[in-house]
Parts: structure tokens; C-alpha cells; sequence
């Protein structure tokens, strides 16, 4: 048998255990994490939304706006200053904006310009236009000449404009990053026919210069332009570099939706 003393101690611990159990059950009910809340109240609590919904809603909307804007605005159709490649008539406009000191500008021009041009242009599937954006002071340059080379030689549009962006892709690496960018430039001039003088009153043309910036400034603002080259195909866009079967499937696509 257990001796008084003993019994007072199993009693005092018995006690101990339940007033800590009590403690216990009362601190997890008043802070939310007893067994007793989570039952009743399981049933009320309704799940979180996940915070990237709304995000991501919000991505979708700002997509959606500017799409809208990209399809309405005048940018996106031919203008009078505009070097138009293929029938007028064609059912499909692609634009490109591209940048002459842009190394994918210049592989779109050297591995799949050529083929769109057969496939799509030459056929009277699409109407095609080049713009420039350009990135900086080399590729400004180079587009002042370009558009000097067309102002010079009207008789021969739009394909003179044409041959010269093609050269000077096809000559980026030996022009587009030497400091001496103009100086690459001038010699490609020559060979392409103009002369020193003319060569450089065109990179001095102030009002040729504002000319072209203006129209990169309003394609960045309006269209939010973020690289190049971007195509706009019927209004509907592809950024960075794009390979030629990526934007058949593009070219193609807006083919049948104008054939309905």
C-alpha cells in the first residue's frame, strides 16, 4: 500500500497535469488553434484567392487595352511616307520596325527576308513595309542614308530603298559597332553610289534626323515598342527574333481570317 506521503504527491502532480491541460485548452481556444475552433469553424472560413489571380487579371486586362489600341491606331496602316513592298491590295499589311544596328534585325533580314518576299510579297498574299526604330546614334545614321538613297533615287522605288537596308544588314558587323560608325557608312555610301558631299549633308540633316526620331518616339508611345525587330502582321504582333516558321504560321493565320 502506498503511504500517505505518497498518495499526496501523485495527487499534487495529478493536479499539476490538469490545471496545465486546462491552461492549455483555454489558450488554444482564445488564440484560434484548438481543435474545437477548427471544427466549428472550418465550414466559415472561405479559401483565399490567390494573390497571383488578380495579378495576373490585371496583366490580361493591360494586354487587352493595348491590343486594342495597337488595332486602332493610324501607325499600324500604310501612310504617304511609307516604302510599300508588294500589291496595295493584298489582303495582309506587315510591319516591321527594326533597329539597322540590331543583330536579330539583321538575321531576320539575311535568313528569312528573302523567302517571305517570294512566298507572300511577290505572290500579292501580303504588303510589306519597313520602318525604322532605331537604338542609337549608328543605327540613326544609317537610316538617314537609307532615306537619302530613296529621296535621291525616286525612279527607282520602292526597290532602291529595299537593296539599301538589305546591304546594310547584310554589312552590320562592319559599320553598326566601330566608333567610327559614320566614317564604315560613308564607304558603303560610295559604293552604293553618292558621293562624300551628299553622304554627309544627309547625316547632318536636322529635319531628316527629327523626322525619323519622331516617328520612333510615336511608335514607341502608341504601340509600346519594347525590341525589335517587331512585326505587326494585320495589327497582331511578334517581338524579338522571329523565325521564319513562327511567322509563317502568323502570316498564314491572318490569311485565312481576311479569306472569310
Amino acid at each position: 500500500m502506498l503511504k500517505k506521503s505518497q498518495k499526496r504527491t501523485i495527487i499534487a502532480i495529478s493536479a499539476l497535469v490538469l490545471i496545465g491541460f486546462g491552461a492549455l485548452v483555454v489558450h488554444n481556444y482564445k488564440t484560434k488553434t484548438s481543435l474545437k475552433y477548427n471544427e466549428e469553424n472550418t465550414a466559415a472560413i472561405k479559401p483565399q484567392e490567390n494573390p497571383q489571380d488578380a495579378v495576373t487579371a490585371a496583366v490580361n486586362d493591360d494586354a487587352a487595352a493595348l491590343a486594342e489600341t495597337r488595332q486602332n491606331s493610324d501607325l499600324l496602316k500604310a501612310s504617304s511616307s511609307d516604302f510599300v513592298l508588294g500589291d496595295k491590295k493584298a489582303p495582309v499589311l506587315m510591319i516591321e520596325y527594326a533597329s539597322l544596328s540590331c543583330p536579330h534585325c539583321a538575321a531576320f533580314a539575311r535568313e528569312s527576308f528573302d523567302k517571305f518576299k517570294t512566298e507572300y510579297v511577290d505572290s500579292g498574299k501580303v504588303q510589306f513595309i519597313f520602318r525604322n526604330f532605331p537604338l542609337n546614334q549608328s543605327a540613326l545614321s544609317a537610316a538617314m542614308f537609307a532615306q537619302c538613297q530613296a529621296q535621291d533615287n525616286k525612279s527607282e522605288l520602292p526597290d532602291r530603298y529595299f537593296q539599301t537596308i538589305k546591304a546594310l544588314f547584310k554589312t552590320q558587323d562592319s559599320w553598326a559597332f566601330d566608333e567610327k560608325y559614320n566614317d564604315k557608312l560613308e564607304a558603303i555610301a560610295k559604293l552604293d553610289g553618292m558621293g562624300s558631299e551628299r553622304f554627309k549633308a544627309c547625316i547632318e540633316d536636322k529635319s531628316l534626323q527629327e523626322k525619323i526620331l519622331v516617328s520612333r518616339m510615336d511608335a514607341a508611345k502608341v504601340l509600346q515598342l519594347k525590341s525589335t525587330p517587331s512585326f505587326f502582321v494585320n495589327g497582331e504582333i511578334a517581338e524579338g527574333y522571329v523565325d521564319y516558321q513562327t511567322l509563317k504560321k502568323l502570316l498564314d493565320k491572318k490569311l485565312a481570317e481576311a479569306n472569310k
